[in-house]
């Protein structure tokens, strides 16, 4: 009777130990083809992102409180021509060669104009889309605006976009370039693909590397408030590890799998919808957007001059208009703000692969509505001199 107990004991412990070394082979098998599967569709593991990541600040770069974020004129070498052309954007390069003496992609410098200067007086501003990303030089939509509008009157027109900028910077530069140029018309470039979250945090530590990536040196709390962070931390933010060196034997093993980084991504946004924290961010970053642009058309109508915005769609809203895109016009329309749609103008084609800016034709298509509707604004008003006496 003992021995039949003890066989029945031993075969329970022998079933649990079964169960558990099975659990832990499918568990392996699962891992190793999740592994796999996110290799094929090219999921970065931290490994992959902290690979030949320097942050070495760009010489053509500066940033501070005072003057903002800008480039330096002058500044770029055959190194920078190489790296470019490497990576099959030429066309940074060839921006970089254009820079005035405040620090803007603009033949033209920011120089006091007289209020007796007749000239239509236009000041952009705005982030990358504005700057001119992925055109060729002379080809972005401010580019081709400016061609355009001189062909209907003589015309001044300034560029103070800025890649990675939000309109908190825009209301910077319109303060700092506005009174220069005296201004008739400013026109902000509001790309809704990232121009909300970008409101968020200060714009005085924002620094690009040598390869073109920028980081904002601040982040904010569970009240929204911006706090200053280190270079570790920006590194663990952008990649999703600390720098390899800090790393353990065993760290080092883990930060080369895909799979964490793609749990911990996933898991994170689950818990921001269930907790409601999406839904605050996007509360916050609709609110502080509603009140930068209110400053922003309240300044330029206290200097006599008018503000237009033109909506920079997202890849994602041409074939339906999504959130962030609502949202903005939206404001436009409560904050009776005079705005220019060109959405259903592009096609995905227009953008480069997989979203992101445009390239030469969505900025030329952008460059002539605008202008259009400039020049129809104006004889519509009958509007016949520009001088700020």
């Amino acid at each position: 009777m003992e021995e039949k107990t003890g066989t029945t004991k031993f075969s329970k412990k022998k079933k649990i130990k079964f169960f558990f070394i099975t659990l832990l082979f499918l568990l392996i098998v699962v891992i190793i083809i999740s592994e796999i599967l996110l290799y094929l569709f090219h999921y970065e593991s931290s490994y992959d992102k902290l690979k030949g990541f320097e942050l070495k600040k760009a010489k053509w770069w500066q940033c501070d409180s005072v003057s903002g974020p800008r480039y330096a004129a002058n500044e770029i070498t055959k190194a920078d021509s190489i790296f470019f052309k490497s990576i099959n954007e030429t066309w940074y390069y060839n921006r970089l060669k254009m820079v005035n003496k405040d620090g803007y992609h603009d033949k033209d410098e920011f120089n006091n104009i007289s209020p007796d200067n007749d000239s239509l007086k236009i000041l952009f501003a705005g982030d990358s889309f504005t700057w001119g990303a992925s055109a060729d030089v002379d080809s972005s939509y401010v580019d081709v605006f400016e061609r355009d509008i001189k062909k209907n009157y003589p015309a001044v027109v300034w560029n103070t976009g800025i890649p990675a900028t939000g309109t908190n910077h825009a209301l910077f530069a319109t303060k700092k370039y506005l009174p220069l140029q005296k201004s008739n018309y400013v026109i902000l470039g509001f790309y809704v693909g990232n121009d909300f979250a970008d409101n968020l945090l200060p714009f005085d530590d924002l620094v690009f590397y040598d390869q073109a990536f920028c980081f904002n040196f601040y982040d904010y709390d569970k009240n929204f408030k911006p706090f200053k962070i280190s270079k570790r931390e920006a590194i663990k933010k952008a990649t999703g590890s600390y720098p390899t060196e800090e790393l353990n034997p065993l760290q080092k093993i883990f930060v080369k799998s895909r799979l964490i980084p793609f749990v911990s991504n996933l898991t994170e946004r689950i818990a921001n919808r269930l907790s409601g924290r999406k839904k605050e961010v996007n509360e916050q970053e609709y609110n502080v957007t509603k009140e930068y642009l209110n400053q922003l058309n309240n300044y330029v109508k206290e200097n006599n001059a008018e503000l237009i915005v033109m909506v920079i769609p997202a890849w994602d809203d041409i074939k339906e208009k999504e959130f962030h895109y609502l949202n903005a016009v939206k404001i436009l329309k409560e904050s009776s703000i005079k705005y220019v749609e060109t959405v259903d103008l592009y096609s995905e084609q227009d953008y480069l692969k997989n979203g992101g800016h445009w390239k030469n034709r969505g900025h030329v298509i952008a460059g002539h509505e605008l202008s259009k509707f400039l020049a129809q604004y104006i004889t519509d008003k009958q509007q016949k001199s520009f001088k700020k006496n």
